[in-house]
């Protein structure tokens, strides 16, 4: 099977990739985005698709929700892994903290790190990137000509005279860049944890989606109803039959101004009885109800030895 996944290489996605493919991960292929990473998948060039979903200090990543919105019934979840994470401050060899201008990272690592930078980084500025190997691959190999910010492309590094940029990323990054780590351990929460899912194309051969004993499943809920009361009555079916829900998400309906979709997940494999029975009755009360999947759910705070981060 063929990987697609944020990239470059280097990214906590990457070691997501290797903790759920294991030997597979060497046909793994880095992405720039997200929705390149599941485009790559819609289109058949790749089997399976993973992105990260959620960071338990930053949130949910809204252009993973959007994909699943935007895909949902051609596209589901069949894995998901919550890999522990840790950043690191890293910079050219010869530099020092007090050369540091800017701060280049992934949206969702600047917030786990932003008090440190405040501290000790007070005035530096912070400039988004795609990931964080993107982050540190600008820094290590800056690129005239390429526009600066921005979270879809390449951020453009590179030091004027003491002027140096930073990137925030995971600790092994720095040494397949060739940069040189200013400060570790920098995140605000030592037990932090990003969870990621794989893709795969609704309706593939290659996965039977049985239980495993320790199974999530996703639903996207629909409804243009203005009857009160419709999400209350769609999670009122899963708490009457006993259905634990982990997560719940809104989604702007991009046709109806002031309406949402609804993603809930449950701590369940669809094929268990209570949450059949509470899928069944909810259909009776909203317009749409799509299966986004049901899956293992792994809890990993190590990969290949390492403290990795998404």
């Amino acid at each position: 099977m063929k990987y697609s996944y944020l990239g470059p290489e280097g990214t906590f996605t990457e070691s997501a990739v290797r903790r759920l493919a294991g030997a597979l991960a060497r046909q793994a292929v880095p992405f720039p985005s997200v929705p390149a990473a599941v485009e790559a998948l819609v289109s058949g060039r790749s089997d399976r698709a993973v992105v990260p979903l959620e960071n338990s200090v930053s949130g949910m990543v809204p252009v993973t929700l959007g994909e699943l919105v935007a895909h949902a019934g051609h596209i589901e979840i069949d894995a998901q892994v919550a890999i522990g994470v840790t950043f690191a401050l890293m910079a050219p060899p010869g530099a020092a903290l007090s050369d540091v201008r800017r701060v280049i990272s992934h949206p969702h690592a600047h917030g786990q790190c932003r008090p440190w930078v405040q501290r000790h980084l007070p005035r530096a500025e912070l400039v988004p990137a795609a990931s964080t190997a993107a982050a540190a691959r600008a820094v290590a190999r800056p690129e005239p000509g390429q526009p600066t910010g921005g979270t879809t492309g390449w951020v453009r590094g590179g030091t004027t005279g003491r002027d140096v940029d930073a990137a925030i990323a995971a600790p092994e990054t720095a040494a397949r860049y060739g940069l040189t780590v200013l400060a570790s351990d920098i995140g605000t929460r030592r037990d932090a944890m990003t969870r990621f899912v794989s893709l795969r194309r609704t309706g593939s051969e290659d996965h039977e989606g049985r239980p495993t004993g320790s199974d999530r499943t996703a639903l996207l809920v629909t409804s243009d109803r203005s009857a009160p009361g419709v999400l209350t009555g769609v999670l009122g079916e899963l708490s009457a039959r006993q259905v634990a829900i982990t997560w719940i998400q809104s989604w702007p309906r991009q046709t109806a101004h002031g309406r949402h979709h609804f993603l809930v997940e449950v701590d369940q494999h669809i094929e268990h009885p209570a949450l059949a029975a509470a899928v069944a009755a909810m259909r009776h009360g909203v317009d749409s109800l799509h299966l986004l999947g049901s899956y293992p759910y792994i809890v990993d705070r190590a990969v290949d030895g390492e403290r990795t981060a998404a």
